[in-house]
């Protein structure tokens, strides 16, 4: 009987073991020969692969400029995008690129491969957000909006910082939170306080978050730089970018905003000389610009104000105790109010607003956005024969509860409808409105209200022009009793 002879491939026919062969690594490309004004981004593609006599490849090690061991970095994959890093403040570098191949056996390519990559920085960019920055003049809050990269790779990017008016004095940076990050949204609020240099407490992002770093040297009442720039980890500088605009000093609780797009500059003094008649102090905000017509029934929010609604504009508001708004058309800027004065109403503010109520605003199923905002739920229904309502002159405008002074209308107002009160509000004035009818004008006795304060007794909408009911040139009286006497408006 025969016998088997079994042969293992691991042991020589004399009974040897044969020794494990290490695998060998290659890299697609092992040389890179380019003259200097042709050096490659940092950010490169690199792709390799090991070969093994006797087993398989399990893995590899690569290594960047720094070969020694405890330098090298374990992959399974053959290829990838690599960062690679320039000296600090150098333009130009020749970065070592290695790689070794391990087998199944845990034995390691001794010599592996690798490679030069002659390499040129990019700076990186720094662009201003133009519909982040703030308007021509503002007050003591203010946001910026700016966006970075790196043409070699957003991980490139070591910081981003600012700077207000004096770079000379040192650039302040900005947290980068995530290494992907490329856009920045900052706020400050300065300290309201007197003087012409103010400091400033800023905040991050949209949400407004808190942070420790304080911005000094901000002038009031003259023009201010923002300069921003980043700079990648090899020390290269983007272009500094800059912005002017004015800053006023708030010198009082109350703000006055000024939204008469007709006769502006004399319904604004009309305004404050009442205001200075019940001795007030106050801030102006200038924002009668923009037009309402036909094609665009709701004016475009006034550029006076920060295109950011949330948080600017919202935080912005808020720094006044009290809101003194006036204009001659519904559809202007108070149709924004719902968005921008969430936070002025929840630190405890309260508003004064005084325009014409326009007959043409739906309460319908088709409801205006403005009913959300106004205590106004509707108007009184006209009658059989009843065509409109009309206000007068020499008509009187009352209080409801006796407190208060009779105004009296100075010209007839047409295209206005008396206001029915919200549930919660109450009717504070009333108006002695006529009808138009078929057959003439007649008098109007039904619900005639003017003048609503909401339920919280925190707003007073007073549904007129109060240059037309000026005949008895008493609108400094009506002004103490509601402003002053039933909504507090305070200088302390």
């Amino acid at each position: 009987m025969g016998s088997l002879l079994f042969l293992s491939c691991d042991s020589s026919l004399d009974g040897n073991r044969i020794e494990n062969q290490p695998p060998r690594t290659f890299l697609t490309v092992d040389n890179i020969a380019i003259d200097e004004d042709n050096r490659l981004s940092s950010r490169v593609d690199i792709s390799w692969w090991g070969d093994d006599p006797d087993g398989y490849i399990v893995g590899y090690e690569y290594a960047i400029g720094d070969t020694s061991e405890g330098s090298w970095n374990f992959t399974t994959r053959t290829d990838s995008t690599f960062i690679l890093p320039i000296s600090p403040g150098e333009e130009t570098d020749d970065v070592l690129f290695a790689v070794r191949a391990i087998d199944n056996d845990d034995a390691v390519d001794p010599v592996g491969a690798s490679v030069v990559f002659p390499l040129r920085n990019s700076p990186p960019i720094t662009e201003l957000n133009a519909l982040e920055l703030p308007p021509d003049t503002t007050y003591g809050l203010f946001s910026f909006g700016w966006n970075i990269s790196d043409p070699d790779g957003q991980q490139t990017i070591l910081r981003t910082e600012i700077a207000f008016n004096d770079t000379a004095n040192g650039w302040t940076e900005i947290p980068i939170e995530t290494e992907e990050q490329n856009n920045f949204f900052i706020s400050l609020r300065l300290e309201n306080g007197g003087g012409t240099i103010s400091d400033g407490e800023l905040f991050l992002g949209r949400g407004f978050r808190e942070t420790d770093i304080s911005i000094e040297g901000i002038q009031l009442n003259e023009t201010n730089t923002f300069f921003v720039r980043t700079v990648d980890r090899a020390l290269a500088v983007s272009e500094v970018h800059e912005f002017e605009w004015f800053v006023k000093r708030q010198k009082s609780k109350i703000l006055v905003l000024n939204d008469q797009d007709i006769n502006t500059q004399s319904a604004l003094s009309f305004h404050l000389s009442a205001l200075n008649e019940i001795g007030l102090q106050y801030d102006v905000i200038d924002i009668s610009d923009g037009i309402v017509d036909q094609n665009s029934p709701k004016v475009q929010l006034s550029n006076a104000f920060p295109s950011v609604l949330n948080p600017t504009l919202n935080k912005m508001l808020a720094e006044w105790d009290y809101i003194y708004w006036f204009s001659n058309n519904i559809n202007r800027n108070i149709t924004y109010a719902d968005e921008i004065l969430g936070d002025f109403f929840t630190g405890g503010g309260k508003l004064f607003y005084a325009t014409r109520m326009r007959s043409n605003l739906s309460v319908d199923q088709n409801r205006d956005p403005i009913f959300e905002f106004l205590p106004v739920r509707g108007f009184p229904e006209l009658e059989s024969g009843e065509t409109a309502f009309i206000l007068r002159s020499n008509r009187d405008i009352y209080p409801n509860d006796g407190n208060g002074p009779i105004l009296r209308t100075s010209r007839n107002i047409d295209d206005i409808k008396p206001l029915l009160a919200s549930a919660g509000s109450s009717v504070i004035y009333n108006a002695d409105f006529s009808v138009e009818t078929v057959v003439g004008i007649r008098e109007y006795e039904r619900e005639s209200g003017i003048a609503i304060m909401n339920s919280s007794n925190n707003f007073i909408y007073f549904g007129l022009d109060l240059m037309g009911a000026n005949a008895n040139n008493n609108i400094d009286q009506l002004l103490q009793e509601l402003l002053i006497n039933r909504l507090d408006f305070t200088q302390q």
